[in-house]
């Protein structure tokens, strides 16, 4: 498989990884320029740019770029057994990421006017619903990812959990959002939020804490939902959570802005 191919296949993977290129060897150093590597959060890797002791070196020099988000040119010496250097590789290691997952659980009218409208801030839009699947498509068929489901739990179990995932409850009444927002407190995420009235949430938040779910869980729900721009139509109220998103991401990754 040539490089080109195990990019796509790191890009289509939905993990952070970092592409790794020798841009100049001098002497006797293990690969000509132009050799690459990927690195992947994990510290696994594909490819190679040499090998020994250096290719150790810049792998953990990749796991640093993918913890501080930024690229980095560095020359490396190659030392031979006996401690002689021989040459020197240098190497640009450029980290790359999955684009924020935004989960939208219900296709309602305003999830269905949000799902375009993420896709432009640079959110990739998954939407589970339990319904039937020609009203899920006519509301939310620009979604990247479409999920219909016979339960919330399934849908879920099919989208992964992450500190770039934003999840939102956006059913069709309250039993199937305190479903939902039971599951999605108990995950891993930068933002969860619910559609609802001040008497909704209230309603089911009561719900939740009967079956276990802590205060601590229930406080980092943004509900209502949205920044207050005094929205009232669909339209307008998945602009307030748009915006909300927006902010949401810029103080999860500071280094965006």
């Amino acid at each position: 498989m040539d490089f080109l191919e195990e990019l796509n296949r790191a890009s289509a993977s939905g993990r952070a990884f970092a592409v790794c290129v020798l841009t100049a060897a001098e002497g006797a150093a293990p690969r000509h320029a132009g050799a690459k590597m990927i690195v992947f959060e994990d510290g696994t890797a594909s490819g190679t740019v040499g090998g020994g002791a250096v290719e150790q070196q810049v792998t953990a020099d990749a796991l640093e770029c993918l913890r501080s988000r930024k690229t980095l040119l560095k020359t490396w010496p190659v030392i031979q057994s006996d401690g002689i250097q021989s040459g020197s590789m240098t190497v640009y290691i450029e980290p790359s990421f999955p684009r924020s997952r935004l989960v939208l659980c219900g296709a309602g009218h305003v999830a269905g006017k949000l799902v375009p409208l993420a896709k432009t801030l640079g959110f990739r839009v998954t939407v589970i619903d339990i319904r039937d699947e020609s009203m899920v498509r006519e509301r939310a068929g620009s979604a990247d990812e479409l999920l219909i489901v016979p339960s919330w739990a399934e849908g879920l179990a099919r989208v992964p959990e992450g500190p770039d995932t934003y999840l939102i409850a956006s059913a069709f009444n309250f039993e199937q959002d305190e479903e939902i927002l039971y599951r999605l407190v108990q995950r891993e995420s930068a933002y969860v939020g619910m559609l609802a009235s001040a008497y909704k949430r209230q309603t089911i938040y009561g719900h939740l804490r009967s079956r276990g779910i802590s205060a601590e869980q229930l406080e980092k729900v943004h509900s209502p939902i949205g920044l207050q721009i005094g929205a009232e139509t669909p339209e307008e109220i998945a602009v307030s959570i748009a915006a909300e998103l927006v902010r949401a991401r810029a103080e999860a990754q500071p280094e965006r802005r």
